[in-house]
């Protein structure tokens, strides 16, 4: 496949797949020779070698006008001679990056180029038999070098011949092409399922075919056995070489097609059964390998069809629901395949709800994390998040949704929102509690509650905290092996309204080499086979003992030391724990004094420092941003660019980011590009304000004031105080 690809890159697609089947050829044409000579009864070395001189003259003819009409002169601007095929090698040329009615051209050509290049070989087969033909014809009528007879035996022999080089040339060249041609069939297909177009796969021939075609080679090669051994009597001289010679090219064709076709069905097959995997698995799969057989294309279609009913029953997920429960209500006897369904969607619900919690946190100036959660069931109650606060800070906070299952998953859903809308307002935990608390008992109606711990980081590692009737943190003070208890007083989350006036907050602070253990019940309640709990003692000492360990390995050991404590009861609550560790960063050192200089106005002088620890730290990515930012303050534009677009290269998940890079352009009045970088931090953040009000500004300077407004009254939804959303819009509607 590789010189295929080579050749159709430098030359022509088309081009590449005939010079690839060409070998066909020169199988079909071995073939035929020992069947057509056998028929040769007189004059044999004459007419052979009248026929080998003319046969190379017809082969090599027929050959290249095979190739210049499927584009070897593409390279000089001489294209394929079908419009069909110009098209099909322009497109490859774009890797198909076009139109859906062109997209859906080119799929059909392409899935007619088996059996295009199937009767142009068929064709160039009978040109080659005429050329032999009529140098035959020469041979007799102008130089007199053979007879009637012998010119009579010669148009025998081509013609048997050419009807065997036909057939096997022809369908060796259907199957080999078919073969090439797999990759961009599906891709295209693929396509054109993503681009919502449904379409029926393409159908040339049946299997029954390409099976009828092994008999017709299995006749065919009994045939010439026979023919030649026939020969051999007639002659009464057996050539043992010929007949073995015969017999190797037999079967290493038969062999070689067989390789070819089996293999095309054994791939169908096996991409087919992974399809049927990947929709049963909730996936929307595409083809790697699309037959054009017709029982294999209806499965495919079939698939296909199962795969968009299952997207339709996917949209309209809360309908389906309520049917499901409806018919579990009335038909009890059905409850096992409806409790089947049932597992599925918890499945579903499951991974939303896994997908709302970080798998990874970044590291935060010097503070390096680490989390491990172990859920009871499916779908758990346990949820932590780290997310940037107002001012700058890092909020971090783990919490623990009273019961299990969809309601738990509910509420878990509710506070990553709630939270994340409180978080950009405020950077005190306290106030973040008290909003948390009013949204949720205002939206959720039922008796679940949350218990939750929270920490605000600023840059100096000043920590302040606040505690919903959650687990107290532990604080550990490495260098000395102390530990510290972080509490405070707070009811819990959602419960009653008058908790806002019991949320409390305390500061702490931070040394090099401290770290934060926030964890959730399940990890002193675990409760052995002899009923005894884990307890906060035990988990104080072996973070005491394990002191040691680095991060991560210390995170496992603690919830290795839980299981194994455990045992064989069951489990009887989520288990998760987060572990935050403050580890000295020369890098870190020197952002630090950056700021410090900014906070007195030297500007220049900060960038400078920072430029200098660039080299020091090539592709730091906390010193790109720095580096961004302090660009942009300054007003140069094109190097907060420049910083701002390396350190995206390798992060793309920091909304602030996006917003410099978008700022930059707007005041560059580059608004198209403003406004593509404000919706990219608007995806990971639909609640940011200032990118909302800057994507509004630039719609209303493009003069799109419909977009302008709507972007103001989101703004003001999310903060009704705002001045500036309030008269940009009453300045617009005005």
């Amino acid at each position: 496949m590789r010189l295929f690809y080579f050749i159709a890159k430098k030359i022509s697609y088309t081009f590449a797949i005939v010079i690839i089947t060409i070998f066909g050829a020169w199988f079909a044409t071995m073939f035929a020779y020992f069947l057509g000579t056998s028929f040769i009864l007189f004059s044999y070395d004459k007419i052979i070698s009248i026929m080998v001189k003319w046969l190379q003259v017809a082969f090599f003819g027929a050959s290249f006008c095979h190739f210049i009409q499927y584009g070897l002169l593409t390279p000089l601007k001489i294209p394929a001679f079908s419009g069909h095929h110009k098209k099909i090698n322009a497109y490859f040329k774009n890797d198909f990056d076009v139109e859906d009615v062109e997209l859906k051209e080119v799929y059909g050509y392409i899935c007619d180029l088996p059996m295009h290049n199937l009767v142009t070989s068929a064709l160039y087969v009978a040109l080659g038999i005429f050329i032999i033909a009529g140098f035959s014809f020469y041979e007799y009528s102008i130089i007199s070098a053979i007879t009637i007879e012998e010119l009579k035996m010669i148009f025998k022999v081509i013609t048997v011949s050419g009807i065997v080089v036909a057939i096997l040339y022809g369908m060796s060249t259907y199957l080999l092409t078919e073969l090439l041609t797999n990759n961009e069939r599906s891709n295209i297909y693929n396509m054109l399922l993503r681009r919502n177009i449904r379409i029926r796969p393409k159908i040339l021939i049946g299997i029954r075919i390409k099976f009828l075609f092994f008999v017709m080679l299995l006749v065919l090669t009994l045939l010439t056995y026979a023919a030649l051994m026939e020969r051999s009597r007639f002659y009464g001289d057996l050539k043992i070489e010929i007949i073995l010679s015969y017999i190797v090219i037999s079967i290493f064709a038969g062999y070689l097609l067989m390789q070819v076709t089996t293999r095309s069905i054994l791939r169908i097959l096996e991409d087919l059964r992974r399809v049927a995997r990947e929709i049963a698995s909730g996936g929307r799969a595409g083809f790697h390998v699309l037959a054009l057989e017709k029982e294999f294309a209806s499965i495919e279609f079939a698939m296909m069809e199962m795969a968009w009913e299952i997207d339709e029953y996917r949209k309209n997920l809360e309908d389906k629901v309520e049917q499901r429960t409806n018919e579990l209500q009335s038909a009890l006897t059905d409850l096992k395949s409806r409790d089947d369904q049932i597992q599925k969607q918890l499945d579903m619900a499951s991974v939303i709800q896994r997908s709302i919690l970080p798998s990874r946190i970044n590291d935060w100036n010097e503070l390096k994390f680490a989390v491990r959660y172990v859920a009871m069931e499916k779908i758990g109650g346990d949820f932590y998040d780290v997310q940037q606060l107002k001012d700058d800070k890092l909020g971090i906070m783990i919490a623990d949704v009273s019961g299990h299952g969809i309601p738990a998953a509910l509420v878990t859903t509710m506070a990553k929102i709630t939270f994340g809308n409180a978080g950009s307002k405020y950077d005190s935990p306290k106030k973040i509690f008290q909003e948390v608390n009013k949204n949720i008992l205002s939206h959720i109606k039922t008796q679940d509650y949350m218990t939750c711990f929270m920490l605000a980081i600023d840059d100096e590692y000043n920590v302040t905290y606040s505690n919903a009737s959650h687990q107290k943190a532990i604080l550990l003070r490495t260098a000395r092996a102390e530990i510290e208890h972080l509490d405070t007083n707070g009811l819990f989350i959602g419960a009653v309204e008058d908790a806002g006036d019991t949320y409390e907050e305390k500061t702490t602070r931070l040394e090099y080499g401290d770290r934060i253990i926030l964890y959730t019940d399940g990890i002193p309640e675990s409760i052995n086979e002899e009923r005894k709990e884990y307890s906060n003692s035990r988990l104080d000492e072996i973070i005491i003992s394990n002191r040691h360990l680095p991060l991560e390995e210390f995170s496992s050991f603690i919830i290795k030391d839980v299981q194994n404590f455990v045992g064989n009861a069951p489990v009887v609550d989520d288990i998760t724990i987060m572990t935050i560790e403050l580890v000295r960063d020369e890098a870190v050192d020197i952002i630090k004094n950056s700021k410090k200089m900014i906070n007195t106005h030297n500007y220049q002088d900060a960038i400078g420092l920072l430029e200098n620890g660039l080299q020091k730290f090539a592709h730091n990515q906390k010193i790109l941003y720095n580096l961004g930012k302090n660009h942009f303050r300054i007003n140069n534009y094109p190097s907060a660019l420049k910083f701002m677009q390396e350190y995206i290269d390798n992060d793309q998940r920091n909304k602030y980011a996006y917003y410099i890079v978008g700022a930059s352009y707007y005041q560059m009045e580059d608004f198209l590009n403003a406004i593509h970088n404000f919706e990219r931090a608007l995806s990971l953040d639909g609640n940011f304000v200032n990118a909302l009000f800057a994507q509004g500004m630039a719609y209303k300077k493009m003069g799109d004031g419909t977009e302008a407004a709507k972007n103001f009254e989101k703004v003001i939804n999310l903060d009704p105080d705002n001045k500036m959303a309030l008269f940009e819009l009453k300045e617009l509607k005005m």
